[in-house]
């Protein structure tokens, strides 16, 4: 094999020599007051913006579990807590298909950064509450809304005992940091592949947001074999790839990755913060202003 130069800050190797680690996430989210279809400051309730976000709940999850199961994929749901208490059904259902819960704040109306620290706590506590009480598994990863954070936010969780935090954009790989007398894994937000930005307010083609995957994924693997492993991290919202046009790309994609067999690692979240926690001989003391 052809080792390219030595990356400063990679040591990181997957547990069984993969050259991939590939993670399938579904954001499905609520609002109170207005979603991000149709958004306007001119209307205090937006029927319309709801009503479209309400898609996720009623229609979009569901088939995203189908494609789950067809595909034989163990995703991550990040749900709001008032996703929880509105659409608790699918919530135990995933649950019960193996799909880990993490975190997503109790709304999508506002954001971990509109509150004090003592405000972010109750929030988290809340917000775990609502999760084991619909699971009886209290979750351990967090990934907010807008990823979004105060430098408060890290030591919070890990006092909370969450095991990984997904808001960082500054790697390519996941790292643990220390705060507070704490390990806790910081699993980077990667855009290579996120419904969102391929969406273009329903103007997006899902070929787009295929092509965008496969060719991150093809570079990230050519990566890999030349000595650095890499991490793909595909995003969809439950509104948005649970409609048909985009839930087929995001099955495309599932097939992309089969091809290769055990060249990739399809984790959970936990299970990939339960192998660094485990495995990494350094942790990053964590310094977020510097």
């Amino acid at each position: 094999m052809h080792r390219g130069v030595q990356w400063p800050n990679t040591t990181l190797k997957w547990p069984g020599g993969e050259l991939v680690c590939v993670t399938f996430r579904v954001a499905y989210e609520a609002f109170r007051n207005s979603g991000r279809f149709k958004k306007t400051s001119k209307i205090p309730v937006n029927l319309a913006s709801l009503s479209h976000a309400n898609y996720g709940g009623a229609v979009g999850i569901w088939r995203l579990r189908e494609i789950f199961q067809r595909n034989k994929i163990k995703a991550i749901i990040g749900p709001n807590g008032l996703t929880v208490e509105k659409w608790p059904e699918s919530i135990k259902a995933m649950f019960e298909d193996g799909h880990e819960i993490c975190c997503h704040g109790m709304t999508n109306d506002h954001h971990i950064t509109d509150l004090t620290p003592d405000e972010q706590r109750a929030e988290i506590r809340e917000c775990v509450k609502v999760i084991k009480d619909c699971t009886g598994k209290r979750p351990i990863g967090w990934a907010g809304p807008g990823n979004l954070h105060t430098p408060e936010t890290l030591g919070i969780l890990a006092e909370e005992g969450f095991k990984w935090f997904g808001d960082v954009f500054d790697d390519d790989v996941p790292y643990v940091a220390s705060v507070k007398g704490k390990k806790i894994v910081c699993i980077p937000k990667l855009n290579y592949a996120n419904d969102w930005r391929a969406w273009s307010g329903g103007a997006g083609t899902a070929e787009n947001y295929f092509n965008s995957f496969k060719e991150s994924f093809d570079y990230i693997r050519q990566e890999g074999l030349r000595g650095r492993p890499g991490l793909v991290d595909v995003i969809v919202h439950a509104e948005l790839s649970g409609r048909p046009h985009f839930a087929m790309a995001y099955e495309k994609m599932m097939h992309y990755i089969h091809q290769f067999g055990d060249e990739i690692w399809q984790p959970t979240r936990s299970e990939m913060a339960d192998y660094l926690l485990k495995t990494s001989k350094k942790a990053e003391p964590y310094r977020p202003l510097d």
